[in-house]
C-alpha cells in the first residue's frame, strides 16, 4: 500500500499548486491513499470552507487533517460534521464540532487516522496529546494507524512519537511549514518525520507575505497579514510505502519540489 500525505495547504497558491500538480504524483506514485492537512486552505490561510474542500476534493485528495486554525472561519461548522474524511485535533479542551479520529478501509487494509494539537505555545486550550493518544489506540482497532500530529516544538513531536512508536505506523508532524530532513523508518516499526512543510508559497513568512510580518518584528506595528502569491511554489510531502503483509512501512521517500 503507498499512502501520499501533503504537507499544509497555503491559502490561494498552495489550491493552485494541488490543482495543477497533484495528478503528476499521482499518476507517478499510484498512491492507494492521499491525506492532506487543510486547516490553512481559506482566506488568510486559516480554516476550510466548504467551497475549497469540495475543490480539493474534486482535484483527488482523499482525506483531511486539521490543527490550530480548524475553526478560524465558523462556516465549517455548517458541514463539518456531514463529512466522513476529515479528523480536527482529538484533544481540544472545549467541546467542539467534527470527529478527532476516523476509521475506514482501504485494500481491506483498517486505517486509523487521528489528529492532535501539542500543548507547548500552541495559545489553545488542549487535553494533553499523550492520553487523548493513548485513549483512541487503546479503544480502537486497526491495521495502521497514522497520526498529524500538530504542534510547534520539535521535541514535543519527538517525543509523543517515541512515547507511539509502538502503536502507530506513520507519525507526521505538522504547523511550522518548514520541511525537515529526518524522515525515516523508526526501529523498523513507524515512518517518522518532525514536519512535512507546506505546500504554497517558498520565499514567506510560512505562507504569509514578508511586508507586514517584516514591520511587526522589527517595529512593533500589528498590521493585517495578507497571503503570500508570488514566487517559487514548492510542493511538500511525504511516500509511505506499506508492507501488505506486516502492516509496517518498509520505504519512505521524502518530496520537496519546487515550481
Amino acid at each position: 500500500m503507498k499512502i501520499l500525505i501533503i504537507g499544509d495547504i497555503f491559502g490561494v497558491s498552495g489550491k493552485s499548486i494541488i490543482e495543477k500538480y497533484l495528478i503528476k504524483y499521482k499518476n507517478f506514485f499510484k498512491p492507494d491513499l492521499i491525506i492532506a492537512n487543510g486547516e490553512n486552505v481559506s482566506k488568510g490561510g486559516k480554516s476550510l470552507i466548504k467551497k475549497d474542500y469540495d475543490f480539493l476534493m474534486n482535484c483527488g485528495i482523499d482525506y483531511f487533517t486539521m490543527g490550530n486554525h480548524t475553526f478560524h472561519n465558523k462556516e465549517i461548522n455548517n458541514y463539518i460534521n456531514d463529512v466522513n474524511n476529515m479528523v480536527r485535533p482529538s484533544n481540544y479542551k472545549n467541546k467542539v464540532k467534527g470527529q478527532g479520529f476516523l476509521i475506514f478501509n482501504v485494500d481491506g487494509k483498517k486505517i486509523l487516522l487521528m489528529n492532535l494539537l501539542g500543548a507547548s505555545f500552541m495559545n489553545i486550550s488542549v487535553k494533553n496529546p499523550f492520553l487523548t493518544a493513548d485513549q483512541i489506540l487503546k479503544n480502537n482497532k486497526y491495521d495502521i494507524a497514522i497520526l498529524d500530529f500538530h504542534a510547534e516544538t520539535t521535541s514535543e513531536k519527538k517525543v509523543l512519537a517515541n512515547y507511539l512508536k509502538d502503536q502507530v505506523t506513520i507519525f507526521y508532524g505538522t504547523h511550522t511549514h518548514i520541511q525537515t530532513s529526518d524522515l525515516y523508518i523508526w526501529d523498523q516499526k513507524m515512518a517518522y518525520i518532525t514536519d512535512i512543510g507546506m505546500t504554497g508559497i517558498r520565499d514567506s513568512a510560512i505562507g504569509i507575505r514578508f511586508k507586514e510580518v517584516t514591520n511587526f518584528l522589527k517595529n512593533g506595528v500589528k498590521e493585517r497579514f495578507y497571503e503570500a502569491n508570488e514566487g517559487v511554489e514548492i510542493f511538500n510531502a511525504i511516500l509511505v510505502e506499506i508492507d501488505e503483509k506486516t502492516n509496517l512501512p518498509n520505504k519512505v521517500t521524502r518530496i520537496s519540489d519546487i515550481y
